[in-house]
C-alpha cells in the first residue's frame, strides 16, 4: 500500500452562518470564528492550526467563504496568503463553491489531492493526521472520492449516515481501512438510526472530502454538466461574479457523492462533533456540579433545584440565577437573552425568520 507521492492542500470551508447557535452565532459573527468553549482559539483557528502539518505550509492551505466574511478570516488568520482566499460571491449550497474551489486549485497547484473541511468542527484525540494521511492514499491509488466517516456513538437522527461496502483493495497492511461506499443515507428516523448503530455498518457523514483535484472535476464535469458548464466558462473568461447567482443550488453529495462510483470511505480513528446547536455545549464541556443539580456552564451561574440547564454568557461581569428549572437552554448576549428548551433548539433558524424578532435585531443593530 503505497503512500501518496502527491502534493496535498487543503481548502477550509467557512462560508455558514451557524443559525443554531443564535445568539452568540450571528449573520455578521458566525459560530466558526467564536471561541466557544474559551480555548484561546476560535474553531477556524483551530482547524487551521490541524491541517498546517498536513499541507507542509500556508501555501497550500485555503480558506473558502462567503465575501462577508472575508474581513473575519483575514483578522483571524493573518498568516493565509492574500489568493488563497477564495471567495463564493453568493451562497449556492456546497456543489458550487467546491467545485469552484476545486478550479481555483488545479489553476494554482495543477493536479494535486485537495481535501475540504469544515471549519466549525471539534476534533479530538490524536488519529486525525493518520486518518486523513489514509484518506489522501486511497485518494490516489484508488483515483477515489474519499470521505471521512465518523463511527456513530449514539443513535443520531440529525446526521446522514453512509453504508460500509466491500473493503478497498489498497487496504491490505493498512492500518486503517477504507471501503467502498454501499450507499449514502439520509437523516433516518430514531428507530433506524438505532439499528444503524447496533449493526456497526453505518458511518456518520461528515461532510469531510478528499481527492484528486482532476478526477472530482471530471466526475462533477460527468454528472452535473448544467452547473459545470456555466462555471468553467466564468471560470476561464474572469465572469465568476455574474455567473454565480444563478448557478444550480445544490449540495455536494447529492451533485456527486450519491451519484459517482468511485465513493470510497476511510473511518475516523478521532473525536470529531459538529458543533450544530447549543446541545453540543454538554458534549464539549464538563458539567458543573451544584446545589441541586449538574449544569453546563459558560460564565457566571448559581443554581438551585435546577438541572440539565446549558447556561452560557459572553459577559464576565453577568451572573445568571436559575432556581426550580430543567433542561432549558439560557444564553446572555449583549442586550439578547435566548431561553429554550432543550428539545426545540433545533427550531431557533425558524424563530430567526419572525418578523418581530427580524425588526427588533434590526433596530438594536442600526
Amino acid at each position: 500500500m503505497p503512500e501518496s507521492t502527491k502534493p496535498f492542500a487543503a481548502v477550509i470551508m467557512a462560508g455558514g452562518q451557524g443559525q443554531r447557535f443564535w445568539p452568540l452565532s450571528t449573520a455578521e459573527r458566525p459560530k466558526q470564528f467564536l471561541d466557544l468553549n474559551r480555548s484561546g482559539r476560535t474553531l477556524i483557528q483551530a482547524t487551521f492550526d490541524r491541517l498546517l502539518p498536513l499541507t507542509g505550509g500556508v501555501e497550500r492551505l485555503f480558506v473558502a467563504t462567503a465575501a462577508r466574511y472575508g474581513d473575519l478570516v483575514r483578522e483571524q488568520l493573518p498568516e493565509l496568503p492574500g489568493d488563497n482566499l477564495l471567495v463564493e460571491p453568493t451562497p449556492r449550497d456546497s456543489a458550487p463553491a467546491i467545485a469552484l474551489s476545486c478550479l481555483a486549485v488545479q489553476e494554482r497547484l495543477g493536479n494535486v489531492i485537495v481535501g475540504f473541511f469544515s471549519s466549525d468542527h471539534r476534533i479530538g484525540g490524536s488519529g486525525f493526521t493518520a486518518t486523513t494521511k489514509r484518506a489522501i492514499s486511497v485518494a490516489e491509488n484508488e483515483a477515489g472520492l474519499v470521505t471521512i466517516g465518523i463511527r456513530p456513538t449514539r443513535p443520531s437522527t440529525g446526521y446522514g449516515y453512509i453504508e460500509l461496502g466491500v473493503v478497498s483493495a489498497d487496504s491490505e497492511g493498512a492500518s486503517l481501512e477504507a471501503y467502498r461506499v454501499a450507499r449514502f443515507v439520509e437523516k433516518p428516523n430514531l428507530r433506524l438510526a438505532e439499528t444503524y448503530v447496533a449493526a456497526g455498518k453505518h458511518l456518520w457523514n461528515a461532510g469531510i472530502f478528499v481527492w484528486p483535484v482532476e478526477t472530482a472535476l471530471s466526475e462533477l464535469d460527468r454528472h452535473v454538466p448544467e452547473l459545470m458548464q456555466p462555471l468553467r466558462l466564468a471560470f476561464s473568461s474572469g465572469a465568476i461574479d455574474k455567473v454565480f447567482p444563478d448557478l444550480q443550488r445544490i449540495s455536494i453529495d447529492f451533485a456527486l457523492m450519491e451519484r459517482t462510483d468511485r465513493a470510497y470511505v476511510v473511518p475516523g480513528a478521532f473525536e470529531w462533533d459538529d458543533i450544530g446547536d447549543w446541545v453540543a455545549l454538554e458534549r464539549l464541556i464538563a458539567p458543573q456540579l451544584g446545589a441541586g443539580g449538574t449544569n453546563t456552564v459558560v460564565g457566571k451561574h448559581v443554581g438551585l433545584d435546577t438541572s440539565r440547564n446549558i447556561v452560557y454568557t459572553e459577559d464576565p461581569e453577568d451572573v445568571i440565577v436559575t432556581l426550580g428549572v430543567h433542561d432549558l437552554v439560557v444564553v446572555k448576549r449583549g442586550k439578547t437573552l435566548l431561553l429554550i428548551h432543550k428539545d426545540r433548539v433545533q427550531e431557533i433558524k425558524s424563530l430567526l425568520e419572525d418578523d418581530r424578532l427580524v425588526e427588533m435585531l434590526r433596530t438594536e443593530n442600526a
